[in-house]
C-alpha cells in the first residue's frame, strides 16, 4: 500500500492495522510491480433489483474462473452478514486486489486484501479466515465510517496523487471496482449511497440511527396520530410495492423475527423484526414482506434485514418502526421515532 497510507493507518490503530497493498490490479510492495495493468471499462455500480440480495448459488456462479475464488460463495456472504458489510463490494474489491483470485498473496498467504500486521503482510490459516478479516476490516475502517460505496471508499483506499504512485495507478480503483460490482449483478447494502450518508439514507441522527427505509419513501402516518380511537404507537413510513429493502437502524442484536401471531404481543405486525441496540433500546420494524436475520443474530448499522411490505394488519405496503425504551423489549415505551431518527 502507499506509504502515506501505511504511516496514517499505523499511527491510528497501532499493532494491528488492514490496508489494501494492491492498486489497480497491480501489486505493489516496496514501490515494486509483480502484475500486468489493464484499462478498466468506466461504468456507475449498479444495484440490484429491489435491494434483492445475492444468493450463494448466484455468487457461486459468478465465482467461476476467479482463481482461488471458486467455491467460496458461501464464506464470502456469511462474512457479508456478520459484519454488515455487502458481500458484492468485498468480491468486487478481492477481485481487483488479487488479479481475479490469482496473486501471490491470496495463494500463499490466503490474504484476499493485502491486510498487514507487524510482521509485513498477513498470512491466514485459510482463505475462509482471510475474507473474513478483509470484510471485518472494510466495516471498521470504511463502512463504519459511512463509506459504503466505491466513490466514497476508493478516495481512502487508493487516494490520487499519492507519493508511491508516480504513474497515477490509483485512478483505475473505483472504475475497475464498479467494473466487477457490475459483473455481480449490483450492490444490495448501501445501495446508490450518496458521499457522506449510509446507503441512501440520510445521515446518522445525533442517537446514533440512520433511517431504516431510503430517502425516497415518506411518513405517511406519524406517531401518535388517532387511529381507531387509539393513538398510533409508531411511525409508518411508505414503500412501493417492489418490497425495497429495510436496513438496521443501528447496530444491534436481533430478539425478534417471526411471522406474529395473535397474543405472542406482536400480533398484527405480519413479518416483524426487533434489534436490542442495547441501552435499554430497541427498535421495532413491522409488517415486512420477508424476513433476512434470525434471532440472535448481530447485526450492523446499514444491514439489510428485511423487505418492506404489507403482511398482518395492513392497507398497503409500508414499515411500521418503533423505537422501544426499556426492558424487557416486548414491553417497553413506545417512543416518537422522529426524536431518533432522521425520517424526514
Amino acid at each position: 500500500m502507499l506509504k502515506a497510507r501505511l504511516t496514517a493507518e499505523l499511527i491510528k490503530y497501532g499493532s494491528y492495522f488492514v490496508i489494501s497493498l494492491l492498486v489497480a490490479g497491480v501489486f505493489i510492495f516496496g514501490g515494486a510491480s509483480t502484475m500486468p495493468q489493464t484499462t478498466p471499462t468506466a461504468s456507475a455500480a449498479s444495484c440490484r433489483p429491489s435491494g434483492s440480495l445475492i444468493s450463494v448459488s448466484e455468487l457461486q456462479q459468478k465465482l467461476q474462473g476467479k482463481g482461488v475464488f471458486e467455491g467460496k460463495a458461501e464464506a464470502f456472504i456469511s462474512a457479508g452478514q456478520r459484519y454488515g458489510v455487502d458481500p458484492v463490494l468485498v468480491a468486487a474489491i478481492a477481485f481487483h486486489e488479487t488479479g481475479n483470485g490469482t496473486s501471490k498473496a491470496v495463494r500463499s498467504k490466503n490474504n484476499p486484501g493485502g491486510m498487514m500486521g507487524k510482521g509485513g503482510l498477513m498470512t491466514f490459516s485459510s482463505l475462509d479466515e482471510g475474507i473474513d478479516k478483509m470484510t471485518s476490516n472494510l466495516y471498521r475502517l470504511y463502512v463504519k465510517q459511512g463509506l459504503t460505496i466505491p466513490e466514497t471508499i476508493g478516495p481512502k483506499y487508493a487516494p490520487l496523487g499519492a507519493a508511491n504512485d508516480p504513474t497515477n495507478l490509483n485512478r483505475h480503483w473505483i472504475p475497475t471496482v464498479k467494473k466487477y460490482i457490475n459483473s455481480l449483478g449490483g450492490l444490495s447494502y448501501h445501495c446508490d449511497a450518496d458521499p457522506g450518508e449510509i446507503g441512501n439514507t440520510g445521515p446518522i441522527s445525533p442517537g446514533g440511527f440512520i433511517r431504516p427505509l431510503d430517502k425516497q419513501y415518506r411518513i405517511s402516518s406519524p406517531f401518535g396520530k388517532m387511529r381507531g380511537g387509539k393513538p398510533h404507537q409508531g411511525t409508518d413510513i411508505s414503500c412501493n410495492k417492489q418490497s425495497p429493502p429495510i436496513y438496521a437502524a443501528k447496530d444491534g442484536v436481533v430478539v425478534v423475527s417471526q411471522s406474529a401471531v395473535k397474543g405472542d404481543g406482536y400480533g398484527g405486525y405480519g413479518n416483524v423484526i426487533v434489534i436490542d441496540h442495547g441501552g435499554n433500546t430497541s427498535s421495532l420494524y413491522g409488517h415486512l414482506s420477508s424476513r433476512g436475520v434470525q434471532v440472535g443474530q448481530t447485526v450492523k448499522q446499514g444491514q439489510v434485514i428485511g423487505k418492506c411490505g404489507s403482511t398482518g394488519h395492513s392497507t398497503g405496503p409500508h414499515l411500521h418502526l418503533e423505537i422501544r425504551l426499556g426492558k424487557p423489549v416486548q414491553s417497553a415505551t413506545k417512543v416518537d421515532s422522529e426524536k431518533y431518527v432522521n425520517l424526514r
